[in-house]
């Protein structure tokens, strides 16, 4: 989840703190010709967790997921069909809602919908994922890219580092990804893909590299090699 929706996701946990009003339908719920207008989920953020690890953290504890598409005003966020407190809609496109730390005790794949203030059809699903803490070692498939030019960049960010893409199975959030032995600023993108980001002096010549993944429970993934050439 980016910064800046970090920050209005704060602003909406202030609103549940004080009680503010819910967003009341607007003609937004209704599609031409006097239909109820159905919402459209394109995504969930975050879209996964740890078992018993809170995420996205409010000013008041809960933690909480924006859910974004075509959503109408006062429409309301359903977990598995159990339906959260919920605030947003309407012409920003995407909803927050507050979910309790029962829905992710445990580890497994929950659904996430939506239903509008005027009970038109529940929406599409996407799905909200929990980790188990500790599994089988992860396991590398492959690098994107597995090779690279001495001193020059690939996929680089705007930080000026390269981004290294790794597929593969078994990973948990908080996996670390290994380049020689160091460990690189790695991001989770869910159990069968990461993304790290390689410093430039480690490709500054050429040579043969190991690149391997560690979950936060300590367990290694094989190896693979990155080629500097």
């Amino acid at each position: 989840m980016n910064f800046r929706t970090q920050i209005v996701l704060a602003s909406i946990a202030l609103c549940f703190l004080v009680g503010c009003s819910k967003d009341k339908p607007s003609a937004e719920t209704v599609a031409p010709g006097g239909a109820p207008r159905v919402a459209q989920v394109d995504r969930v953020e975050p879209s996964s967790t740890a078992e018993k690890t809170d995420f996205n953290v409010q000013p008041n504890g809960s933690s909480a997921i924006a859910v974004f598409g075509q959503i109408p005003g006062g429409s309301t966020v359903l977990w598995n069909g159990q339906p959260l407190q919920t605030t947003g809609g309407g012409a920003q496109g995407w909803v927050a809602a507050v979910v309790p730390p029962a829905l992710y005790q445990t580890a497994g794949t929950s659904g996430i919908a939506v239903r509008t203030a005027d009970d038109a059809p529940v929406s599409n699903t996407v799905d909200f994922t929990v980790y188990g803490k500790t599994g089988p070692p992860p396991g590398l498939v492959e690098l994107f890219p597995h090779e690279a030019l001495a001193g020059k960049g690939f996929n680089v960010q705007p930080n000026g580092e390269s981004a290294l893409g790794v597929s593969g199975v078994g990973f948990l959030p908080g996996v670390t990804l290994l380049f020689d032995g160091k460990k690189m600023r790695t991001v989770f993108g869910k159990g069968t893909g990461l993304s790290a980001a390689i410093p430039a002096d480690l490709i500054s010549k050429a040579g043969t590299h190991e690149v391997w993944a560690v979950n936060p429970d300590s367990k290694a993934s094989n190896k693979m090699k990155f080629v500097v050439r």
